[in-house]
């Protein structure tokens, strides 16, 4: 499976958007990707980590696997929060394609120079 920053960014605007106390056990909405594969990104994005919770594939599960997201971490906010503008996020998807290949790290930084150059 290749990660793909939509589907992360979509996850952490539902995660954003749970009540506090409440875990996200669930997801819906249309991603491009297959449930196991949603359930991976969660799994990335806990060790990278965006979020804090529990995810484990399972092929044979319903959805794809099971999960409990408790929260975004700061660096989830700061991510989300760098990439909620669709002009940001479309420009730094623009710059980190013509590279060709990048790293989380790396898409960070272009957010963060993106939201920087967009606000003027």
């Amino acid at each position: 499976m290749k990660r793909n920053l939509d589907t992360v960014r979509k996850l952490l605007v539902l995660i954003e958007a749970q009540p506090a106390g409440q875990p996200l056990t669930t997801f819906s909405g249309s991603f491009k990707n297959t449930p196991i594969e949603v359930v991976e990104h969660l799994e990335l994005m806990i060790n990278a980590g965006l979020i804090e919770g529990e995810a484990q594939t399972d092929a044979e599960a319903e959805g794809g696997g099971i999960f409990v997201i408790s929260k975004l971490t700061w660096v989830g906010h700061d991510f989300l929060n760098a990439a909620r503008s669709d002009n940001v996020w479309n420009a730094t998807k623009r710059r980190i394609g013509k590279a060709g290949s990048w790293t989380f790290g790396l898409v960070l930084e272009v957010l963060k120079e993106e939201a920087k150059r967009h606000l003027g």
